[in-house]
């Protein structure tokens, strides 16, 4: 079975808080209600996480496109966030491992710096999915950057 037929039982809609941590503000955690809608597209071959959530009141929205070698257990994600990406698409690459969460890195440029790292994990369970995502410093070091756990509704 691909991960994109094992993700395909997740179809439909959930709802989550979002927690997004911010520690250079003085409030470092910022919470909001989080929908999400997951989709098969392209003749079921890749797998469609669409989600909203806010930021100080204001509407954002997000998208991950998961697709996999069928070969193997490498995948591959296209990521964009209204309030993260800044009108560009994140390219990461990855693997789901034995118990089938998913866990991809890609990077990011950052002015008159190394590029840093975006790690996503996409963890399922159940009638529960957990998205979390980290930010990578040139060192490696990692930081808690968003976390959502989501329930069916």
């Amino acid at each position: 079975m691909s991960i994109n037929e094992d993700l395909a039982k997740y179809v439909g809609s959930w709802a989550g808080t979002n927690k997004l941590y911010t520690p250079w503000m003085p409030d470092p955690l910022k919470e909001s209600e989080s929908k999400l809608e997951v989709s098969l597209k392209a003749n079921r071959q890749f797998v469609a996480f669409e989600y909203t959530w806010a930021y100080e009141g204001e509407p954002q929205e997000g998208l991950i496109l998961l697709g996999c070698d069928t070969k193997s257990n490498a995948v591959q994600t296209v990521w964009t966030d209204s309030w993260h990406s800044s009108h560009t698409f994140m390219l990461s690459d990855g693997t789901v491992a034995e118990d089938g969460s998913i866990s991809v890195k890609g990077y990011y440029k950052v002015k008159d710096h190394p590029d840093w790292g975006w790690r996503t994990d996409i963890v399922s369970g159940g009638d529960s999915l957990r998205i979390v995502m980290y930010n990578v410093s040139p060192d490696g070091d990692e930081e808690l950057a968003v976390e959502t756990d989501f329930t069916r509704i």
